[in-house]
């Protein structure tokens, strides 16, 4: 009777003879004893391991402070100046934006976008939409600050509300209107107080008396020109602005796409002829405007700031996460409930449910990603929402998340048309599989405390993911400041560290769960093997007690062991996608990727099912991880066609509740989140619903492991029982397992694996 609903065949006896002398060999000799109890006088295990996990945890905990104390995540949101201060933060507390004054390549080379200054509003003095045209000489200055002119007569740069300098304060004859400020403000830096260098400044401590200001070092800074005009001094603090539009994606001013450049050119030649006292000379094109704004965009699309727009999208939904964890948790509660209490009803509901969610989803994946739009950028100008990139270039951060989406709906609607196939043909089984939750559920229904554990677990993978999420935040913005270089950079000790804290994250989970499920295996272990079931001393409490005391460590080691495999397919999946973006329609790449992840995949599967029936060894007899390990393969090796599909069915419909609480609460979140923004060109939360689906998932499991373990459990101590013989099974698991052993097509399958 298997558990996809095949017909059954006939089966010769030497067949079964054969696939039982077979599982024997296999299995090695069977158990024997005369008494099967839990072992009380037991000892630590696996002690190493447990001291390497204290020790590593340790050394989280020290990344963790290092990172708050280094870290600052508005870097990441907002970006800084040329100075280093943060925008819409201290002395830029007014200014929010990011404005490049000099987005153009130089002689070739990539645009330098280290010249970056706080801006107030995104400058756009002439040809925006809702911008009244001006032909007035456009200026700026990032601060006000003093300085002298030759005959001495003090005067103030960018002393205007808008930061524009009164021109009219220029007396000098040689040092009229823009010349004046050419001459005095984009040709020299304030002299500040703390440490008499103008990286210092804030806007409110510049020298007062004697030399107010510096003249800007030709050779090291010369003086750079575009549209046939001197536009500043890199690191100046005035300069000449271009038009510019904020995106509402990024708090950074992009270069504005002039539909017509008129008006612009108009106000560079005013600014020309005023400055120099010669015919402007200014030339504007539509290809210069794109090279600034393909300068600027490019300084987004690389993986540095995707890993940081990543973080930015998570520290803006952190609030949205943490609530899921909350959903993810009241869904499984009442899932568990109700599966105790109406199981078949609960089971048809949920399969439709998991049905229309997993079809919901698939359709509004699809949908969003159509809507959003590589060759656009959103703005926020009058009249206008979004900017059409120049020919050939995309928005990384539009286009990351589109590829995310694509992979999200195919991912989706090729589970949606597995599980459509496996609905069809488990129907046949559901009796069987909600047969054997029955069973759990007498075990479950004896001991309501071990409720507890996922209660416990929630809490611990809770603090986990919000401990792990605010470091990565701070790790993602540490930097050492640069001063010639005017950035913050990463070393090669802050890279490790992200990576050493990522796996922290894969082992504490893990670590988590394995320690719930040693507490569930040594519940169930001592339910089955009581006497009186209904007269129970404290086993939830003795399990907790003895797995804490004793188990901590074999807990590590499984743990270890599939954090480690499940950090080698992240690091697999990472070069797999480096390779890609080399050649995205290579076939060879789409096949190792393919053939890795399956075996990948695969791997970690098996060690997980070792785990789990080691740690049920553990519990029971106090071994070790490897000596429960080696006893439970060789059980169950032996036992194959004595409890063949029967696990199997019910592995599969917990798989389903998992499912159903994952999906739920990422489909519930995804719609709060995105609220009526569904039009959005660029923006769509599939990363922190990434993140969302995992942490469902993660609670989830912590839940339905409790009907998982307890199945495990109680299966393979009846296997120990039946093979020692001492009589602890009930009459009615041994007519169940009776009355479900494999025939037909199982046991030529087992026959042929084995």
């Amino acid at each position: 009777m298997g558990c996809w609903g095949s017909k059954d065949e006939e089966v010769t006896e030497q067949e079964i003879t054969e696939a039982q002398g077979k599982a024997a060999t296999k299995g090695g000799s069977a158990l024997t004893g005369t008494t099967f109890e839990l072992k009380e006088d037991r000892g630590c295990t696996d002690f190493l391991c447990l001291l390497i996990l204290i020790v590593f945890w340790g050394c989280m905990l020290f990344v963790g402070i290092l990172a708050f104390v280094r870290g600052e995540p508005a870097r990441l949101h907002n970006g800084y100046d040329f100075n280093g201060n943060l925008c819409n933060f201290g002395s830029n507390a007014v200014k929010p934006y990011l404005y490049y004054p000099y987005p153009y390549a130089v002689a070739g080379a990539e645009p330098d976008l280290t010249w970056a200054t706080c801006v107030k509003e995104c400058p756009c003095q002439n040809g925006c939409p809702g911008v009244e045209l001006s032909v007035t000489a456009p200026d700026l200055c990032i601060m006000a600050f003093k300085t002298k002119m030759d005959n001495g007569v003090e005067v103030t740069c960018g002393g205007l509300a808008d930061g524009r300098t009164e021109m009219s304060q220029f007396t000098e004859m040689s040092a009229r209107n823009a010349i004046g400020f050419r001459k005095y403000c984009m040709k020299r830096t304030p002299v500040c107080s703390d440490c008499n260098n103008a990286t210092c400044c804030d806007g409110s401590n510049q020298v007062i008396a004697g030399n107010i200001t510096t003249d800007f070092n030709e050779t090291a800074y010369p003086e750079l020109k575009k549209f046939g005009i001197p536009l500043g001094h890199k690191y100046g603090f005035c300069f000449v602005p271009y038009p510019s539009a904020k995106t509402s994606l990024l708090t950074r001013c992009l270069p504005y796409l002039l539909p017509d450049t008129s008006s612009f050119a108009e106000a560079l030649n005013s600014y020309d002829e005023s400055a120099n006292g010669t015919t402007g000379n200014a030339t504007v094109s539509k290809e210069d405007i794109e090279s600034g704004f393909t300068g600027v965009l490019n300084a987004f699309n690389n993986p540095g700031e995707t890993f940081n727009s990543l973080m930015d999208e998570v520290n803006e939904h952190k609030y949205w996460i943490l609530m899921s964890a909350g959903i993810a948790f009241v869904v499984s509660m009442i899932y568990t409930i109700l599966l105790r209490v109406a199981a078949l009803p609960l089971t048809i509901v949920i399969l439709i449910a998991i049905w229309l969610m997993l079809g919901a989803s698939t359709a509004l994946l699809f949908f969003k990603a159509g809507v959003i739009k590589q060759s656009q950028v959103p703005v926020e100008l009058s009249g206008i929402t979004a900017m059409d990139l120049p020919a050939g270039l995309t928005l990384d951060a539009a286009k990351q998340n589109q590829n995310l989406l694509i992979v999200a709906a195919v991912v989706v609607a090729v589970c949606f048309v597995i599980y459509s196939l496996l609905f069809c043909i488990m129907i046949p089984r559901i009796m069987l599989a909600i047969k054997v939750i029955n069973i759990a559920s007498s075990c479950v229904a004896s001991m309501p405390t071990i409720f507890l554990c996922p209660i416990i677990q929630f809490f611990w993978m809770l603090s986990l993911f919000a401990w792990w999420t605010a470091v990565a935040v701070f790790i993602a913005s540490v930097g050492e400041w640069n001063a010639e270089a005017h950035q913050y950079q990463w070393d090669d000790a802050t890279r490790w560290a992200a990576v050493f804290h990522f796996f922290g994250l894969l082992w504490g989970r893990a670590f988590i769960l394995a320690c719930g499920q040693l507490v569930i295996a040594g519940a169930a272990a001592q339910w089955f093997l009581a006497s009186d079931k209904k007269v129970l001393t404290l086993p939830v409490g003795g399990a907790i007690k003895r797995t804490v005391r004793y188990h901590l460590g074999t807990a590590g080691l499984g743990s270890f062991l599939i954090a480690v495999v499940q950090f080698i397919r992240w690091v697999f999946r990472y070069y797999m996608y480096q390779l890609k973006k080399l050649d995205k329609d290579s076939r060879i790449v789409g096949c190792l990727t393919c053939i890795g992840e399956c075996c990948l995949w695969c791997l970690e599967k098996f060690l997980d099912f070792i785990n789990k029936n080691a740690y049920i060894q553990t519990a029971i007899n106090g071994t070790s991880f490897c000596t429960s390990a080696g006893v439970a393969a060789s059980l169950l090796i032996r036992n194959c066609l004595r409890l063949g599909a029967i696990t199997i069915c019910s592995s599969l419909f917990i798989l389903i509740g998992k499912i159903f609480i994952a999906v739920g609460t990422a489909l519930i979140t995804a719609l709060i989140i995105v609220g009526g923004e569904w039009d959005n060109i660029t923006k769509a939360p599939i990363f922190s619903m990434v993140v969302v689906v995992l942490l469902a998932y993660a609670i989830g499991a912590a839940f339905l492991d409790v009907w998982d373990m307890c199945i495990d459990t109680i299966f393979q101590a009846y296997l120990m029982d039946m093979e020692m013989g001492t009589g602890k099974a009930t009459g009615e698991l041994k007519n169940f397992v009776a009355e479900n052993e494999p025939k037909g097509k199982d046991i030529k399958a087992a026959t042929s694996h084995l």
